[in-house]
């Protein structure tokens, strides 16, 4: 049996005992969790203890006084670095393990999964089919209703990335083809319901072109399933955030806001919608793929690296961690003012 403490509440791992590994058919069941850290009154007997990502940017846990060199302290985000940097230099040479949106944690996952036209998932590395047909007219009329640019649903009105100001010069830069940007949620009078988003999300499908795609914050390798808004209602996305999308998302079916000036953007946006062939071959990858929202953290994956003996006897340790985690942690800590 491998034991897994969880050291501070971790949204995703809530249940406890074998029950959880039992109950999803993971492949290895022979895991047990639990946030009971005296249940063998030492924690050196659990083979893994979680940490909470926000709890350690926030530094105000207390850690365990204890530990074997056998153990592996893991690292848990969902959040990205720049949200929540690691600051207190405690947490150099801490973790052995990280359980991370980033393409080189120990255990990584993604907020999006591909899967193949026979419905097989195609994991994290394969590679993307180099050519692609061209759409079918079923599909080519489902578009015949859309007639306006762009839209973005917000539920932050300020954040670390500062889309709000991408979107407003971008706005102007449209406003010269006569092309609009709609913001719905609690930044405007356009109103959508977290709870209920179907009205919304049939308005993107009917009604425009393109989706605003964009991250509340810049972090290496973080892409959320916001994204999925665009997808799965037959909208390009336009993307801007930290990730190398080519890794996540199909070739030639969004476009990055990032790699272009907003002019440029706003001009591409034009012709894209003056041209309905070039349009429509943004959605050819629809032959080929379906994309859906994955569960963030997998705790069958946790227990299989667990049983990995390779990786399990390996002596790692993150000695550079707050870097690995977010390279601008100094400055990003100094905005706080805390010590590091």
């Amino acid at each position: 049996m491998k034991y897994i403490l969880v050291w501070t509440n971790i949204y995703g791992i809530e249940e406890e005992g074998q029950k959880y590994f039992i109950s999803k058919n993971c492949k290895h069941i022979n895991c047990y969790i639990t946030k009971n850290d005296s249940l063998f009154n030492d924690v050196r007997y659990f083979d893994a203890i979680l940490f909470d990502g926000q709890d350690v940017s926030r530094d105000i846990i207390a850690l365990p006084q204890l530990r074997s060199t056998m153990q592996k302290y893991i690292f848990v985000a969902k959040e990205s670095s720049d949200n929540f940097p690691v600051c207190n230099k405690i947490y150099d040479n801490f973790f052995n393990w990280t359980w991370t949106y980033r393409y080189d944690s120990t255990i990584s996952y993604h907020f999006i999964t591909v899967f193949n036209y026979q419905y097989i998932e195609l994991g994290n590395r394969f590679l993307w089919e180099s050519y692609m047909k061209p759409i079918d007219k079923t599909l080519k009329s489902q578009f015949v209703t859309k007639s306006k640019a762009a839209v973005i649903f917000l539920d932050k009105c300020k954040s670390r990335s500062k889309r709000e100001d991408v979107i407003e010069k971008l706005k102007g830069y449209l406003s010269k083809y006569n092309l609009t940007i709609d913001i719905f949620g609690p930044c405007s009078d356009k109103k959508c319901k977290r709870k209920n988003m179907k009205p919304c999300l049939w308005r993107l499908k009917k009604t425009y072109y393109f989706y605003l795609a964009f991250e509340d914050s810049i972090s290496l390798d973080y892409i959320t399933d916001i994204v999925l808004y665009a997808y799965n209602n037959n909208a390009i996305p336009i993307v801007y955030g930290g990730a190398q999308y080519d890794k996540y998302l199909p070739p030639r079916s969004y476009l990055n806001a990032r790699n272009k000036t907003l002019k440029s953007l706003a001009h591409t946006m034009h012709k894209i919608i003056s041209n309905q062939e070039m349009y429509y071959d943004f959605f050819r990858w629809k032959n080929y793929y379906t994309l859906a929202k994955s569960p963030i953290l997998d705790g069958c994956v946790l227990c299989e690296a667990l049983n990995h003996q390779d990786r399990l006897t390996a002596r790692v340790v993150y000695s550079k961690f707050r870097k690995w985690w977010n390279h601008l942690y100094e400055k990003r800590c100094l905005e706080h003012s805390v010590d590091i």
